[in-house]
Formats: C-alpha cells, structure tokens, sequence
C-alpha cells in the first residue's frame, strides 16, 4: 500500500467512526430533553436501548458474515451512516414512546452495519500498510461525542429546534458517506473471501470478547446516562448536561492522537491495563465527593486512560485467532455488545431503586476489574 492510499483510508475510517458518533452523540446530550418531551423514565429508555442492541447485534451478524464478503466494507459503512443520521431524526422527532421504540430498530441497524464494519475496514489498512490505526479509529468516536455533546448544549441553551438539527445532519450525511467511499481501501485491498457460518468463536479469542462484553456494557452508564445523572442528581443545568461526554471525549481524543507514542514509551500492556486501573480508581473517588467540576475533571483523565483499551483488545484478539479479520472482529462486537441485552434493564432498574450514582460506581468497580483480567492475560501470553 503506498502512502497516499493509507492517509486516504485512515481518513475514511476517522470519518466512518466521527461523524455517526456526533450525530448519536448530540442525541445522548439531548435524552433528559427527550425523555421530558415524551414523559418517560429510566426504564422506558432502557428498553428503547434494549431495543437498539437486539437489531445492531442481528445486523452486526449478518453485516460481518455475508455482506462483507458480498459487498466489501466501503458500501456497508457509507450507507450505515445514513441510515443512522435519519432514524437518529426520528429520535427527536416521533410523538409518542411507542414510535420511539420503533425507531430504536433502525439505529440498530445502521450502527451493526456501520461502526464494527468501520472496525474490519480500520483493520484491513493495518494488514496492508503494518501500521497501527486502530486508536484513530477509536479517536473518532471520540471526536463524534465531543462534537455532538458541543452541538447539544449549543441546542439547548439556544432553544434551538433539535429535528431541524438533525435534518441538516441527515442530508450532510449523504456528502460525508461519499467523501469516505471515495478515500475508503480500493476495491482490490478491500476484503476477499467467503462468507463463514455462524458458529462458536475460537476459545482463544472468548477472553477479549467477554472484555468487550464487559467494557460495552459499562461504558454505556457513562455515555447513555451521565447526561441524565448531571441534571438529576449532580444539578447540572440542562444546558450543561452534556459536558460529560465532551470532557470524557477530549481525554479520549488526546490518548487516541498520541497511542502509537504512549504504546511505544509505556507497552500495550501498560496503556490497556494499567492506564485503565489507575482511571477507574481515579473515577470512584471522584464519584464519592460528587462535586460536579470535580467530576468532570476525572472524566477527562478516565477518557484519557481507558480511551484505547478497546482498540488494543481488538488487535490482541486479531493476533491470537486463525479465523479471517471480518469473523474475528464481528464475534468480538457481537459479544462485547450483547451485553445491550441485559445491561439497559439492570442500569435502568437501579437507577430507578437506588439512584444514577450507584450506577456510576458500579462503572468504576467493573471496569477496574476488567483492568485487572487484561493485565492476566497479557501475563499468561
């Protein structure tokens, strides 16, 4: 692969895992608005997102297994973007909860045939060029949060209609889908091959999908739900409510920007472990003073810390299985996302019984745990 060929695709995956983010980042910004406009609770939303993972993971399946092969990457990741862009507008949109569920399908679906696929495609560029992309792409989503959770403050604080918002981000959608299938691998470095049955993952590769089952899982109590924890129980303005994501997204960016740099000075099993167990620790103290400024502080520093954890499990997994890229990674995000199905209904249950903080601490424990199995692992390899 020459030189250009590479920056172009790097790009491509960057924009892939950008610019669906910041329109699905904008939408977690706006949920406290969105669940007051509809006048539901945190299990109503729950569902909506149980909703979400049952369809990304059906067609996360059928997206790795037979339509990359069919098809390649670049056409599933463009159209995936759009389809993202207009059922996030019918987000924001719909009347009644009931419709929302409804649209919770389609972002499901456009997320499994987009961001994972993003993922093969960041992948595949790493095969052919021996160079580490995959923190960029991982950088990307963090870009997406910070750009969305900016836009939707600037929403709210201007009383700005938010289906106008997402109209515009919806037909922008179909220039940004171009720009990436034009920069995307040509068609003779994209995926060849067959397309494999659906069977068991390999043993080997079981540990870093139950990794991903666990850090998925988790993180979604920070992204879904801190919007919500800041205005009910730190305060927050609505206004303000997305600082969150964009102070856990510029530590994220930051850690994404120089991992080639960090892995080098530090290793893979400094940055993956250890990064992750010192930011985790940081993050449960914080939550015991729960001083809001404070809070947001250490969001910054456990983005930085754990922002490429999930990009160095995916190449230690991609390393240890004999099965092809699109298999590997699809087994890894089916399983690191199944965790959608259990996780919304116990995170809006507590949040209901007990409170969003609980929720919070459980983040911390888990992922400090999950910590810890890596560093094991990284030992017993």
């Amino acid at each position: 692969m020459d030189q250009k060929t590479f920056r172009r695709a790097t790009f491509a995956v960057i924009l892939c895992s950008s610019y669906p983010m910041l329109v699905v980042g904008c939408y977690f910004g706006l949920i406290p608005w969105n669940m007051e406009r509809l006048q539901i609770d945190e299990s109503d939303l729950g569902f909506a997102i149980l909703m979400f993972g049952v369809s990304f993971l059906i067609s996360n399946q059928v997206a790795g297994r037979i339509l990359v092969p069919k098809f390649g990457t670049k056409i599933l990741m463009t159209t995936g973007m759009i389809i993202i862009s207009f059922s996030n507008l019918l987000l924001v949109s719909l009347p009644e909860y009931y419709m929302l569920l409804l649209a919770s399908i389609p972002a499901g679906i456009g997320w499994g045939s987009s961001g994972p696929i993003g993922g093969i495609h960041a992948q595949l560029v790493e095969k052919h060029s021996s160079k580490i992309i995959s923190p960029y792409y991982a950088m990307g989503f963090n870009i997406g949060i910070f750009l969305g959770g900016v836009l939707a403050g600037l929403i709210l604080k201007n009383d700005i209609n938010p289906s106008v918002v997402f109209f515009s981000l919806s037909i922008l959608s179909f220039f940004i889908s171009i720009i990436v299938y034009l920069n995307g691998l040509p068609k003779e470095l994209d995926f060849k091959g067959e397309g494999e049955k659906l069977k068991l993952p390999e043993k080997n590769v079981l540990i870093f999908g139950f990794l991903l089952f666990v850090i998925f899982g988790s993180n979604g109590i920070i992204i879904d739900w801190s919007a919500l924890w800041f205005t009910k129980e730190l305060y927050a303005p609505l206004h303000l409510a997305s600082l969150g994501l964009i102070f856990l997204s510029l530590g994220g960016i930051l850690a994404n920007l120089f991992s080639n740099q960090l892995i080098n000075l530090f290793s893979e099993k400094v940055v993956g472990c250890y990064f992750v167990i010192f930011g985790s620790t940081l993050l449960f103290f914080s939550i015991t003073q729960l001083n809001f400024y404070f809070i947001l502080i250490t969001f910054f520093i456990y983005g930085f810390c754990s922002a490429n954890l999930v990009p160095i499990i995916i190449r230690q997994a991609v390393k240890h299985s004999s099965e092809s890229i699109p298999t590997t990674v699809t087994n890894l995000i089916t399983m690191g996302f199944s965790a959608i199905l259990f996780a919304p209904a116990i995170i809006g249950f507590v949040a209901e019984t007990f409170s969003l903080t609980t929720n919070m601490y459980a983040l911390s424990i888990i992922v400090f745990i999950a910590g810890n199995i890596f560093l094991r692992q990284f030992r017993a390899n």
